[in-house]
């Protein structure tokens, strides 16, 4: 009888607080389909992030025994970024004493002219916190050596493989917004009976990224509580370092300083902007897909990595970032703040239910079949709430299964949460390694860090291969999509039709009359990453040409748009190449020779006329060009600007953080 009531109160309490912490996660997944969906749909129009002029961004990427991954990651995000290579610089913080990385550091900083190692003052491993505030101030005197302005600071990990498309995104949302955070998606293999079981440990990643920033991060910010940082894809504005101060922004003590300074700026009343945005894409088997401008990055696929990585995350956030107390006494805090970070705080007890919880449904399976005490007699308050309990259960299966559809598509959701039904394999499996890990946070809770220290306890990380890779590169039919040129099915068809007569699909769709020349110039500009300009009759600079030049330009169908004594910029009708480029400097005598995208019809108007061209004084752009203040990509992107910006040039190229307005004086003052 003794035992008979234990079990049966035992049932009840696990029973009862599976209840408590369940309601929670419930009101969230209401809240989302109440509010949190309306920010997924027409959010915003990503032709429209061509419309600002793109500014200075800084990214920090802080490293520490990365040698066998940074060096292919950022060659994957040179080779893949949307965006002018002179207007972002990547800041690598690495240590004195970690020779391997840093060597290959050096030579990616010969390699890119915008990729810089910021060498600690100690030695590593240090916290991630006290490398990134190393990095941080090496930037900031960076900008002061070289008389610029970033407009924002986004921290990644060594192994991201980023979007190629978060940067102008970043660029288009730091002007409304503080602080960003854009989604985190892990990688994972195609789902197979093979791989489910190989790469299950990683796969528990996947599910609970895809429910929380598909859905939990959307819920929190549509209702005003705090949105954390997820340590990567974060992006902080300039404007805020103006307000808060530059000094050791992030907390060095911390072993989560995202989350502690995403704490912080609640405190300020500075929130942080969720981003979550799914653009089309056509596969390579012709199959239409959503794309989400998110950071991947390949997670630990082994138990003792996953526990060391998550047991550094629960404590960070449910013992070191705050205290509860602290919480509810905060008058600077809302109500439904309070309540996203009790949801935070409460991880330290929930994750340990789940082990007494299997326990007695194990039981409970058991007692089916023989003759054991019932742990939930039909009809008592346990017995109804398991009822309750099941139904919680089954409504998260099922919005994790929608998440994961989402992002991953129809076998991941499958593998997520229906192999086999009511008990997933990989839920129960994500759910141990959660115990595990708080079991081992509550270790370091009570007795500390081994030497006392909170050094950075990071995990062994990998990349992928280049094959991969060259699925997350941008494409002309990917933005022919974004800026809603053509129909997705349409394009999907049209890829088909020219693979089978091998054409190009931006010749086979103009033969066709899908798309104009002139809509088409612009796109190749941006797949090439020669730019594009739109041209006007005050344009084109003939000044100083003679007359055999002037043939050559004619036939490479090209006029010079910027002029100074050693360098020169041409627009093109079409992309020129090395051996014409070679050619048109050794005729022109120039050093330095850029070509950019412009109209076809209107340079083939101008060459007909060049000859009733008259000369004209340097420009403001020249002028700086010729002083090495700017150099010709970026006053390519300040003309670019200037068409969907009505600003003077030299305003825009301050916007730009290129120059400070003390050199923009100067060069207006001199005549």
């Amino acid at each position: 009888m003794d035992i008979t009531r234990s079990i049966y109160y035992f049932g009840l309490l696990v029973a009862f607080f599976f209840i408590i912490f369940s309601l929670d996660d419930l009101f969230w997944d209401i809240y989302y389909y109440l509010r949190g969906q309306k920010k997924i749909k027409n959010r915003l129009q990503m032709k429209d992030l061509d419309s600002v002029p793109r500014r200075l961004l800084a990214i920090l990427i802080p490293a520490w025994n990365e040698a066998e991954v940074i060096g292919p990651m950022i060659d994957n995000l040179i080779r893949s970024v949307n965006y002018p290579l002179s207007l972002f610089h990547v800041f690598i913080g690495v240590y004195p004493n970690n020779s391997p990385t840093y060597e290959e550091v050096q030579i990616l900083e010969k390699k890119y002219s915008n990729v810089h190692g910021v060498v600690n003052s100690k030695p590593g491993p240090t916290s991630k916190g006290q490398n990134l505030n190393c990095m941080l101030g090496s930037v900031l005197n960076f900008e002061k050596e070289k008389r610029l302005r970033f407009a924002s600071f986004t921290i990644h990990d060594a192994e991201d493989v980023i979007h190629p498309t978060s940067f102008k995104l970043t660029n288009y949302l730091i002007s409304q917004h503080e602080v960003v955070q854009l989604p985190v998606f892990p990688l994972q293999p195609y789902p197979t009976w093979r791989t489910f079981f190989k790469f299950i440990t990683s796969s528990t990643y996947a599910d609970e990224f895809a429910e929380n920033h598909y859905r939990g991060l959307l819920a929190r910010e549509a209702s005003g509580a705090l949105v954390p940082s997820a340590g990567t894809g974060f992006v902080i504005s300039h404007s805020v370092l103006d307000k808060i101060g530059t000094h050791n922004i992030f907390e060095e003590s911390s072993v989560t300083e995202d989350y502690k300074l995403s704490y912080r700026f609640a405190q300020l009343g500075i929130s942080t902007h969720f981003f979550l945005e799914g653009i089309q894409r056509v596969s390579d088997d012709g199959k239409l897909i959503t794309d989400y401008l998110a950071t991947r990055e390949i997670f630990p696929n082994t138990l003792r990595e996953a526990v060391k990585q998550k047991s550094r995350w629960i404590y960070g956030i449910s013992f070191q970032s705050f205290s509860f107390w602290e919480v509810l006494k905060n008058r600077t805090f809302n109500l439904i703040t309070k309540y996203s970070l009790y949801r935070d705080w409460k991880a330290k007890y929930g994750n340990l239910l789940t082990i007494p919880g299997y326990a007695i449904f194990t039981y409970f399976i058991f007692s089916l079949f023989y003759n054991l005490p019932p742990v939930y007699p039909q009809g008592s308050l346990s017995w109804w709430l398991s009822v309750g309990l099941t139904f919680f259960m089954l409504e998260r299966q099922f919005m994790r299964g929608v998440a994961l559809k989402r992002i991953y598509g129809w076998r991941s959701a499958v593998a997520g949460c229906l192999i086999p039904p009511l008990l997933p394999l990989r839920a129960i499996w994500g759910n141990i390694i959660n115990f595990l890990a708080t079991l081992s946070a509550w270790r370091i809770a009570l007795f500390g860090f081994p030497k006392h220290r909170p050094r950075w306890q990071k995990t062994k990380h990998a990349y992928l291969s280049p094959e991969i890779l060259f699925r997350y590169q941008r494409k002309l039919g990917d933005l022919m999509l974004e800026k809603q040129i053509i129909d997705p099915f349409a394009l999907a068809e049209a890829l088909k039709e020219a693979k089978e007569k091998g054409e190009k699909i931006g010749e086979f769709l103009v033969k066709k009359g899908v798309i104009s020349q002139e809509e088409l110039t612009p796109l190749l500009g941006e797949v090439l990453k020669t730019g594009y300009i739109q041209l006007n009759d005050h344009s084109v600079r003939i000044d100083g040409i003679s007359p055999d030049s002037i043939e050559i330009l004619k036939k490479y169908q090209a006029v010079p748009v910027v002029v100074t004594e050693k360098s020169m910029v041409l627009a093109a009708s079409t992309p020129l190449s090395s051996q014409a480029i070679e050619e048109i400097k050794e005729q022109l005598g120039k050093k330095n020779l850029s070509v950019v995208l412009a109209n076809p019809s209107f340079i083939s108007q101008t060459l007909a006329h060049l000859n009733e061209q008259h000369p004209a004084f340097p420009r403001l752009g020249e002028k700086l060009l010729s002083w090495g203040l700017i150099n010709e990509e970026q006053l390519i992107e300040a003309l670019r600007a200037q068409q969907h910006y009505p600003k003077p040039l030299g305003q825009i190229l301050i916007e730009m953080g290129v120059i400070i307005q003390e050199d923009l004086d100067r060069a207006l003052k001199e005549d």
